[in-house]
């Protein structure tokens, strides 16, 4: 892969004030994030103008967002992916992730004032509106890194209005305290698709990985190859990102 002259290599890191809680077991997309970001704003925009927001996840082929990030050609055509890692923690402890507890009950005040009837009784162990007292895993940790290669003020104008990533954010959870965004001496192939200890750091098609026997993965596994991930279009069968045993 060959980026564009304003693309470099990047360590891009997230202060965090008490450690992350997501659902994949390898780490939260960088691409991911900014194409989160750009999506919103965009979407802002055109609430204010009063048009309506398309949805990508109705669309057969979803838009491909303009990111400040190079592109990895991967297997060629649409199995191409953006030159950026996932969510690697800095510091993390051995031993099992932290659990803690998010809870969800219906408020009957709240209820009455939004319905013109309610029944007698709303069950609290069944149906829509059931009571919930859920487990959260959460990474305990000072600080999440990512490599990639892009547009290092561009990632910075966006990553600015970010102050919260992964589950749970209106809990309190993955509060982001600052941004940090530096050039590393690392060649473009690296900073796309490694972790700073070496592992593969995001899912990559197997040609991206060829003549590269050394580098520790978890495995072929179907996943999301770029931004939107869950939409089925995005789906591939893929290499794996490494995860330390201590991850959740």
């Amino acid at each position: 892969m060959t980026p564009p002259a304003r693309f470099v290599p990047l360590l891009i890191r997230a202060r965090l004030a008490g450690g992350i809680a997501h659902a994949t077991p390898w780490g939260i997309a960088l691409d991911g994030l900014l194409a989160s970001e750009i999506w919103h704003t965009r979407k802002a925009a055109l609430h204010e103008a009063g048009q309506a927001t398309p949805s990508l996840a109705e669309a057969d082929d979803p838009e491909d967002l303009d990111l400040p990030l190079a592109r990895c050609p991967g297997a060629g055509g649409p199995i191409w992916h953006w030159a950026a890692t996932c969510s690697f923690p800095e510091g993390l402890p051995a031993g099992m992730p932290d659990v803690r507890y998010w809870t969800g009950r219906l408020d009957p005040r709240a209820a009455e004032h939004t319905a013109e009837r309610l029944p007698a009784r709303i069950p609290e162990r069944q149906g829509r509106y059931r009571a919930r007292n859920m487990p959260l895993l959460v990474t305990v940790t000072p600080s999440v890194t990512w490599h990639a290669v892009g547009d290092p003020d561009a990632i910075r104008r966006i990553l600015a209005g970010i102050r919260a990533i992964g589950k749970k954010r209106s809990h309190g959870e993955g509060h982001v305290l600052s941004w940090d965004i530096t050039p590393v001496s690392l060649t473009p192939w690296a900073a796309a698709h490694l972790h700073p200890d070496g592992t593969l750091g995001r899912p990559a098609p197997p040609g991206c990985l060829e003549g590269r026997a050394d580098i520790t993965d978890s495995g072929p596994g179907t996943a999301g190859l770029r931004p939107p991930y869950m939409h089925p279009g995005r789906q591939h069968l893929l290499r794996l990102p490494a995860c330390p045993d201590s991850w959740p």
